[in-house]
């Protein structure tokens, strides 16, 4: 019975000590860096002869897509700056 009485204060006295001891952990948001938008060459209109009509507007297509999808991306780049996560 006195090994049962020990095991048991054992067991409440583990549980009452752990239970105390939980640690939070707590994520922030860190501000994402900007990177540097690249420098694109310029294209002549001697360049821009030799496709056809069909294969230039493709292109500006192409150009107008992927800029708004770097403007997007830096939209959410710069969401990670707002004031709101820098002050906790």
């Amino acid at each position: 019975m006195l090994k049962r009485s020990k095991l048991a204060v054992a067991i409440i006295l583990t549980t009452l000590t752990s239970t105390g001891c939980a640690t939070r952990t707590e994520y922030q948001l860190a501000p994402l860096p900007m990177p540097p938008r690249p420098e694109l060459p310029r294209l002549d209109e001697a360049d821009m002869e030799c496709l056809s009509e069909q294969t230039y507007y493709r292109l500006i297509r192409r150009d107008r897509a992927r800029r708004n999808y770097a403007d997007e991306l830096e939209a959410v780049i710069l969401s990670t700056h707002s004031e709101s996560t820098n002050g906790r």
